[in-house]
């Protein structure tokens, strides 16, 4: 709370921070900083915090170092583009020196708080010596990359224009059930493609679905959002497609691809249930890649929630990285929200199937900040639980030329 009272503080007097920055030496600082640069300031009783705003990349690591000297106790934090704080380094000692990273999860400025211990509560104050790097090297884009892509299914009418795809391998059971479900937000009109690629069958096929007739009655809800109710005059902004499983062993792999037809942009929450990790020590694996039109300047969230009497406590891993994730929004997955609350409920016929997110659950955030494919490996927390699972991806597909 602290933190918020400061910064909306902060908000307020932004516009005449350049101006008492020349005339006040006990004024907040409101100044650019690049990669590699070290700049030197003070923390005073009145200027208790200065902000440096970077332009950053997608997938940009940013590690900050701050020196305190002068009895200043240093702390840092992030702002994201929207002004909300993102992530804030461990408190520092009298005159120590910290350090934190922070990835930044699109393209945009941000703003590196330089502060003391307890922010507007704190006593301490100092000088300061800050230096911003780099620690991945930055990638270089070829623009047709990012060009947009379109298909066509057969019976739809129009181009749609993909926003993601998935591809995992088929489990051997014939028990076993994909249910693919899209819920398109602020104008996003999904289509669903699914292409299977067999073992001894030449080619590959596929199926497009945009049919909602079905989904009538389904509720859904995004982290921290109201809930959402499908009905019969927002059918155009829902789909879904269930596939049968295999009884045979290694039956093949399953592409699936999220689009939006005629490329109309907007928010999507995906939901993919059927998985399930079984024996304990599996792990299963889901390839992510964000469509070209949104991979530069958007991610995708994406999530692994226990289904309804499930025991599984869920773990994910991204092989780029190295990253893990026990539970979302909490401990090395804070930069990811929670999905606690968040969910859906899908209906057929009379019978309703309810996936809500817990404290459990687990999340990663894909923001390659190129249209490559990122590998998430998806189990249980030390091997040692089972059950069923549901994937959530919730994305957006920004407007042609933005």
């Amino acid at each position: 709370m602290v933190w918020k009272r400061a910064f909306i503080f902060a908000l307020v007097v932004l516009m005449a921070l350049p101006v008492l920055a020349q005339v006040d030496p006990n004024a907040p600082l409101v100044l650019d900083i690049v990669y590699d640069d070290i700049v030197e300031d003070s923390i005073t009783t009145l200027a208790f915090w200065d902000w440096w705003t970077v332009q950053a990349s997608a997938g940009d690591i940013m590690v900050i170092d701050m020196a305190a000297s002068g009895g200043l106790a240093p702390l840092i934090g992030i702002l994201d583009p929207a002004g909300e704080l993102v992530a804030r380094s461990e408190d520092g000692l009298t005159d120590s020196s910290i350090q934190m990273e922070f990835t930044a999860p699109s393209s945009g400025q941000y703003t590196i708080v330089a502060t003391r211990v307890g922010n507007a509560d704190g006593t301490s104050t100092g000088n300061y010596t800050l230096r911003l790097r780099r620690a991945n090297t930055p990638v270089t884009t070829d623009p047709d990359q990012y060009q947009d892509v379109t298909f066509v299914c057969a019976d739809i009418p129009g181009e749609v224009t993909t926003a993601a795809t998935i591809r995992f391998a088929e489990d051997s059971n014939p028990d076993l059930r994909y249910r693919i479900t899209v819920y398109g937000i602020d104008g996003f009109r999904p289509v669903i493609r699914v292409k299977f690629d067999v073992p001894d069958r030449d080619e590959p096929f596929e199926l497009c679905n945009i049919d909602a007739e079905q989904m009538i009655g389904d509720t859904f809800t995004l982290p921290s959002e109201a809930e959402r109710t499908i009905t019969a005059e927002t059918l155009d902004s829902a789909s879904q497609l269930s596939i049968a499983g295999s009884a045979e062993a290694g039956v093949g792999t399953i592409t699936l691809t999220i689009g939006s037809l005629d490329g109309a942009p907007g928010r999507y929450m995906a939901v993919i249930d059927g998985f399930a990790i079984d024996p304990k020590n599996d792990t299963d694996v889901l390839e992510v890649r964000v469509g070209p039109l949104a991979a530069q300047t958007t991610s995708i969230q994406t999530y692994m929630v226990a289904t309804p009497n499930s025991r599984l406590d869920a773990f994910m891993t991204m092989t780029q990285t190295d990253a893990e994730c026990d539970d979302a929004g909490r401990g090395g997955c804070d930069t990811v929200p929670t999905f606690r609350g968040a969910g859906a409920t899908l209906t057929e016929g009379d019978i309703d199937t309810v996936i809500v997110g817990g404290r459990s659950d687990a999340g990663m955030l894909v923001n390659p900040g190129t249209p490559d494919t990122v590998s998430l490996g998806l189990s249980s927390r030390a091997g040692d639980t089972q059950g069923a699972y549901a994937i959530f991806l919730i994305g957006t597909l920004p407007p042609r030329g933005s």
